[in-house]
């Protein structure tokens, strides 16, 4: 019983993950550049005709949509995506969440160096205050699913292999950092 409730928990975790990234990744896909990364892996695996039959119709849409929501809201979902990744379902939810901290603290660095010695057309790229409006809110839903899930299942609760669960822990949070990091860098890859 208790195999079959940590899977379906696992499951929660996977599609709000799944979701939320692949969410940011559309709005990529339909109202950002077609030179991007996701449109060229598209176009890779010939799904582009799909895309841009769809980019035809919600384009007629796009006067409507808020420009925070094409191109900072990717942002937050991709930062939400990674802190329930590395925040659901731990054992040392407070271990994780110093790691997220800190993760949420340098992307707002980045911004913040951005708005000093950045601007449009540099590689350093553009301050946007949309963009750090955005993680925040991503990095407090993140933090509020995790901390919910970790009081409720965990917080209390005796645990017999602590070394060894702290160990596997620690290598899930890295290796999720790692692929979101790259993640992350994907839509800035412009051919």
């Amino acid at each position: 019983m208790k195999k079959v409730f940590l899977e379906k928990r696992s499951l929660n975790k996977i599609f709000i993950v799944v979701l939320s990234f692949s969410l940011g990744v559309l709005i990529y896909l339909l109202f950002r550049s077609r030179k991007l990364f996701y449109y060229q892996f598209v176009e890779l695996i010939y799904l582009d005709p799909y895309i841009r039959a769809i980019r035809k119709i919600v384009w007629v849409y796009r006067k409507h949509i808020p420009n925070w929501v094409i191109y900072s809201l990717p942002d937050g979902l991709w930062l939400f995506s990674m802190g329930v990744s590395i925040l659901h379902n731990r054992y040392y939810y407070k271990q994780a969440q110093n790691i997220f901290n800190l993760i949420f603290i340098s992307i707002v660095g980045v911004e913040i160096f951005q708005g000093i010695y950045g601007g449009h057309g540099t590689f350093i790229g553009t301050f946007d205050s949309a963009d750090v409006i955005c993680y925040i809110i991503g990095y407090i839903l993140a933090t509020l699913i995790g901390y919910i899930y970790w009081r409720k299942n965990y917080k209390g609760k005796e645990i017999e292999d602590k070394s060894r669960i702290l160990k596997k822990e620690r290598r899930k949070i890295l290796l999720i950092v790692i692929i979101f990091t790259i993640l992350g860098f994907f839509p800035a890859l412009a051919s």
